[in-house]
């Protein structure tokens, strides 16, 4: 017998504000001024955003002691495998989906780029330049 899979019904203005809300309070990173826009974006554009272990998701750091106070750095894993591939054989992928998620920062209208040899996705606001 074939299962259906359901979908989950669109969110609504008000629900996808208090959601970006209640995730933006879930990372603790008050002093990150993109990060209420930067969730709003992910969440409206469909992606989760990881609020704690094992929640799935993107991962939203903030390392102003490394990137600048106004960077926010973004991974599809948590910041250890972003920069530790445990297979070789994965790092092709670990390359793709971090090439996706540098694409679809930017189509979403964010400053973003390629953070080195990691795969973790560096977002600026505009007319910052990066540095400390």
């Amino acid at each position: 017998m074939p299962y259906a899979i359901a979908h989950p019904e669109p969110l609504s203005d008000a629900r996808l504000h208090r959601q970006a809300r209640e995730t933006v309070a879930a990372l603790g990173l008050a002093d990150a001024e993109l990060l209420p826009d930067l969730v709003h974006a992910l969440i409206r554009a469909g992606f989760a955003v990881q609020t704690g272990p094992a929640t799935g998701g993107v991962e939203i750091r903030h390392c102003p002691e490394h990137y600048g106070p106004h960077s926010l750095l973004v991974s599809w894993a948590p910041h250890e495998a972003a920069y530790t591939p445990l297979d070789p054989r994965v790092t092709r992928v670990e390359d793709v989906m971090a090439d996706a998620l540098l694409h679809s920062l930017r189509a979403l209208g964010f400053r973003a780029g390629r953070l080195g040899p990691s795969f973790s996705v560096q977002v600026r606001p505009w007319g910052s330049d990066g540095g400390r």
